[in-house]
């Protein structure tokens, strides 16, 4: 029920605000990722509390984006904690629930297993082949809130670097996700060598 709730708060404020404008940080990005933690839970056998902790987080991880852009996630991080509040949250779930968003700020430092699961959750699409159209959303957006417009050998240049930098953080990201970023990291040096640079 509270998941239900949470979710239909958090769809409202990603579709009436500013958020309905991003291309990238939007509501399926959101959804995306709390399907990725479900996933992600179930595949390591989670406990339902934590997972319920994790779908939080995850619901509300981007809500920041309604206020601002950049350090979006301390405001993310305020509005879970007035909803959870007024729902009776502990304060021990509540800084669980914000401890979880604080990670997924770039570059990603979960201190907590379930962080770890809703940083790999938060990035999951680098390691399918949703990353190019993924991608593409990201640079539209950045050149429209963050005036950021660079040529596509500097974009491709990035995305590399990266996927290079990145590590998964959970146990099947290292094992599982991993290998498809990799495919990822092979394409996107066979673009680049199309490139004279």
């Amino acid at each position: 029920m509270i998941i239900r709730n949470i979710s239909q708060y958090c769809t409202e404020l990603l579709t009436t605000s500013k958020c309905r404008q991003l291309p990238f940080h939007n509501l399926e990005h959101t959804k995306e990722v709390a399907q990725n933690v479900n996933y992600l839970c179930t595949a390591m056998d989670v406990d339902p509390k934590q997972t319920n902790l994790l779908i939080i987080a995850a619901w509300f991880h981007d809500t920041g984006f309604s206020t601002c852009y950049n350090g979006h996630e301390e405001s993310s991080q305020k509005i879970a904690t007035d909803f959870l509040v007024k729902e009776g949250f502990s304060q021990i779930d509540i800084n669980s629930v914000c401890n979880c968003i604080e990670a997924t700020k770039m570059p990603q430092n979960p201190t907590t297993v379930i962080a770890e699961i809703l940083c790999d959750a938060d990035i999951f699409h680098i390691s399918n082949s949703h990353f190019f159209y993924r991608k593409l959303l990201l640079r539209r957006e950045w050149e429209i809130f963050c005036n950021k417009k660079v040529s596509d050998l500097d974009w491709h240049k990035m995305n590399l670097e990266f996927l290079k930098k990145h590590h998964f953080r959970t146990v099947y990201g290292k094992g599982v996700l991993e290998k498809g970023k990799q495919k990822n990291i092979n394409k996107v040096e066979r673009i680049l060598a199309y490139y004279d640079y």
